[in-house]
């Protein structure tokens, strides 16, 4: 049996037409995943790239997302505009930085500043070699050349490579001198620095009329501060800790009293504190106090001398020896006292401030078209 012409020139269509469609189909993805979704001054983004980073950042934050529930400090779930919209900004703010580079010229490296960027990149690679060797293949029974294989072609499959480094150096020494060209104009006064002691002044003390156990604690701490509160003495006292407990539980406090009790007697007989031998503390210390044990506070804010000493003081795990020495004036910081701490600080906020200015207008200027319609 043969088929007629008609037939078979029909069953040929049909073939082709799926054929057809199926290639259409095809070229249909390629080239819907080659749309833009977003252009900044006539450089384009498509779509599979955009989806690429957007899908990373997506799985990133439901990670960090669920690792957080995991101690009750999420619900775990992620907001997915808010994800989109940090991308699309992303890509438009490094799109604009890069171009800002290629402008003022940059991106470009001598010979020798290629060298230095390339050692430091070698570096950097050879110490995620050695962390990446540590981490998964401490247990390999691989060695020397075979060993060093198999961890580069790991970096490799995690996109560590040395040109990879390479380019990151490059970028970031580029945003640095980008950034530099904006900050490195910048200028303070001692206007500036004495609007930044003013607002430090009133945060702090807002801060101590709520909580002034807050002051003694970054003040032992050894936290700047710029304002002092009232209510606050100097202090200082000696501590000999208990002996730990023994394998049923008790404590031989024995020779800990005999070593407090002697130095209370040194002190009555006329001694000073500081000539005892043993290890003085000193401390800022108000009734509120809560960063010392609380028997000392009380016993030492009681003291209604100055000089003055506590008696033997037992807590849980030490006895306490402690002396009043000096009230603490209330005090704001002047200029004088805050300019050299608070130089670095200010200079810094006004630089960022400069910096995000001068990079909004570049982003402002800039021509940037948006399709992400196209991302359904």
């Amino acid at each position: 049996m043969t088929l007629s012409k008609k037939v078979l020139f029909s069953l040929i269509l049909v073939a082709v037409m799926l054929l057809s469609g199926c290639s259409l189909e095809l070229k249909d993805a390629a080239v819907d995943a080659k749309q833009t979704v977003i252009e900044v001054n006539g450089v384009h983004v498509t779509k599979d790239n955009f989806l690429n980073t957007y899908n990373y950042n997506l799985s990133y934050e439901q990670y960090y997302a669920q690792m957080m529930a995991q101690f009750g400090l999420s619900d775990g779930s992620v907001d997915e505009s808010s994800v989109l919209q940090t991308t699309v900004n992303s890509y438009i703010n490094g799109l604009v930085l890069q171009q800002k580079a290629e402008e003022l010229g940059f991106d470009q490296f001598t010979d020798e500043e290629t060298a230095e960027l390339t050692a430091e990149a070698q570096e950097e690679f050879d110490s995620q070699l050695e962390s990446i060797k540590n981490t998964y293949f401490a247990d390999s029974e691989l060695e020397g050349e075979e060993l060093d294989a198999a961890v580069k072609e790991y970096a490799e499959s995690v996109g560590y490579t040395l040109d990879y480094f390479i380019t990151s150096e490059k970028s970031t020494h580029t945003s640095n001198r980008v950034r530099a060209s904006v900050t490195d104009l910048v200028t303070i006064t001692d206007d500036d620095i004495s609007a930044a002691l003013a607002q430090k002044i009133a945060d702090e003390k807002s801060s101590y009329e709520s909580s002034l156990a807050t002051w003694g604690k970054n003040a032992n701490a050894g936290t700047t501060t710029y304002y002092t509160p009232a209510g606050y003495r100097t202090v200082k006292y000696i501590e000999v800790k208990k002996p730990a407990a023994d394998e049923n539980g008790n404590v031989d406090t024995t020779e800990t009293l005999a070593e407090i009790t002697e130095l209370a007697a040194r002190i009555a007989s006329g001694e000073s504190i500081d000539a005892l031998g043993a290890e003085v503390k000193e401390a800022y210390v108000c009734s509120a106090s809560t960063d010392i044990d609380s028997a000392v506070v009380s016993a030492v804010t009681e003291l209604a001398d100055k000089e003055a000493y506590t008696d033997v003081i037992e807590t849980e795990k030490s006895y306490f020896i402690a002396q009043y020495v000096d009230d603490v004036a209330e005090h704001e910081a002047t200029l004088e006292e805050a300019r050299d701490l608070l130089y670095d600080e200010v200079l810094s906020a006004a630089q960022d401030d400069a910096y995000d200015a001068a990079f909004t207008e570049w982003v402002n200027a800039s021509d940037i078209k948006l399709n992400l319609d196209r991302l359904n």
